[in-house]
């Protein structure tokens, strides 16, 4: 009886610390390797010739545009658990998150290399008219919404010289 006891308390606890150590591996070991992988392919497309992304409605210059197509891409970003326990803990004092911001820019940042990528891919020379659209994902538990993720679109017409 008693050894039965201990098995059911050993597979209660890590139930509950196996996942916060995941989380925890995720967010020391794991999102800082992504981060570094994203660093080397922006490194790799964007300061090459210039960055191909561009806000400007019309491309700089007197260059002929041969072709033009809307494109997109998206990434869906969460903080993991330790994040939004430490976000949690900050949100008390107030003030700037700092864990949900590196979250966020890091989720910009890939969202516009995708496009980057994808209008490479397709042989165009660059973006004009780029828009970064943001959408929070959320669940209802127990009577509460809770922020689950954060989305970002990032698009723009396609052109080529």
């Amino acid at each position: 009886m008693a050894f039965e006891g201990m098995i059911f308390a050993a597979i209660g606890c890590g139930c509950t610390v196996v996942p916060w150590l995941l989380s925890l591996i995720a967010t020391m070991i794991y999102q800082p390797r992504k981060r570094k992988a994203l660093l080397e392919r922006e490194s790799a497309t964007s300061f090459v010739s210039g960055d191909a992304l561009s806000t400007l409605s019309k491309p700089l210059g007197n260059r002929e545009i041969r072709e033009f197509r809307m494109m997109m891409s998206s990434v869906v970003m969460s903080p993991s658990w330790v994040q939004m326990w430490i976000g949690g803990i900050i949100s008390l004092f107030g003030g700037e998150i700092n864990v949900f911001t590196k979250v966020v820019d890091w989720a910009r940042r890939e969202a516009k290399q995708r496009l980057r990528e994808q209008v490479s891919e397709a042989g165009f020379d660059g973006v004009i008219n780029l828009r970064l659209e943001t959408s929070m994902l959320t669940k209802t538990g127990g009577g509460k919404d809770r922020t689950s993720g954060v989305e970002i679109l990032a698009y723009g017409t396609a052109i080529k010289y």
